[in-house]
């Protein structure tokens, strides 16, 4: 056999088994997801946005055939989030932003956070697996979720070895570095998660709050001679589609505002437009972490609008986005 031969074989040999474990990738993000619903656990994770870190108890269960839930903030302001399939009840203190705190669990307080839509990232991300890590004392497989443009940022995500559950995720930028972080640092699987765990042990002086999941957000409003505006995005990043689209009321004021929620099944971004409040900003580019706010002063038919984008992607990416929005 030649040495040229040889070479070859041996490089097809070594590369079949890297070829079949990156293949394999995308599969275990599938079984990820599944696992925040199906499993059964009690840990404490902390999560870094860029505003600093919180700290959370999180147990989850499934009891007769129904999700239950609970979580505890463990540092800042008390607050405890119940859940029992679909109705969820919290718990904060007087004068705690509940309505910010309602916002953030229209699909379960954790999994809202943490579970993206894996199952549809078309050609927009590389996954692989990039071998094993340890992550509150039990072994992990790390995975890479790569962004193929500068448009998203792109993962690193740590699942337990046995049931798939994710353990730590890094959002990192085009050069890799960390956006935002959730760890975990304590874990319990399966029949050390008890049931009592599920009850609140209450606190003192607080307000409860009770919220159906199917309805986290105000009402929809139904006649569009209220908000008559039409409006195009002529620019989108490859991949992004829209995922919902409403016209809604601000609870404050009762203001209609136009809603709309794209997504490229990992990264999502939402754009609302309302009239020029007559103390708003032209204006306005932040960040948090890996959340920009982008917003633009827009001529309508008549009058000027707002329009204001929000999402985890690259803040050249969403001023562009919110530069291409114009009234039909």
């Amino acid at each position: 056999m030649s040495k040229q031969l040889s070479i070859g074989l041996l490089a097809i040999f070594l590369w079949l088994p890297l070829a079949s474990t990156v293949a394999s990738a995308p599969d275990l993000l599938l079984k990820m997801n599944a696992a925040f619903s199906e499993q059964d656990y009690d840990g404490i994770f902390t999560y870094d946005a860029g505003s600093g870190l919180t700290s959370i108890r999180v147990v989850h269960k499934i009891l007769e055939g129904q999700q239950r839930e609970r979580l505890v903030h463990l540092n800042g302001a008390p607050r405890e989030i119940l859940r029992r399939g679909e109705e969820v009840v919290s718990l904060v203190m007087p004068g705690d932003d509940l309505a910010v705190l309602e916002n953030s669990i229209p699909s379960g307080p954790f999994a809202r956070s943490f579970v993206r839509e894996f199952e549809r990232l078309g050609s927009s991300y590389r996954v692989e697996e990039m071998g094993e890590g340890r992550v509150a004392g039990r072994k992990a497989r790390r995975l890479a979720v790569t962004p193929k443009d500068s448009h998203r940022y792109g993962f690193r995500l740590w699942l337990d070895a046995e049931n798939h559950l994710l353990l730590r995720s890094q959002l990192v930028d085009a050069n890799g570095r960390k956006l935002e972080e959730f760890l975990f640092s304590s874990i319990l699987f399966g029949d050390s998660v008890l049931d009592d765990a599920l009850e609140s042990e209450g606190m003192n002086g607080s307000m409860v709050s009770h919220l159906t999941l199917k309805n986290a957000h105000p009402t929809a409003v139904s006649d569009r001679g209220q908000f008559p505006v039409n409006w195009s995005v002529a620019w989108l990043p490859p991949g992004f589609k829209m995922a919902s689209a409403d016209i809604r009321r601000k609870p404050a004021n009762g203001q209609t505002v136009n809603s709309m929620i794209y997504s490229d099944g990992l990264a999502t971004f939402s754009i609302f437009l309302e009239r020029m409040p007559e103390k708003g900003a032209a204006r306005m580019s932040a960040r948090n972490g890996a959340t920009v706010a982008v917003a633009r002063g827009i001529m309508g038919p008549s009058n000027y609008f707002l329009a204001t984008l929000v999402g985890e992607i690259p803040a050249r990416t969403g001023a562009r986005i919110v530069e291409s929005i114009s009234a039909e």
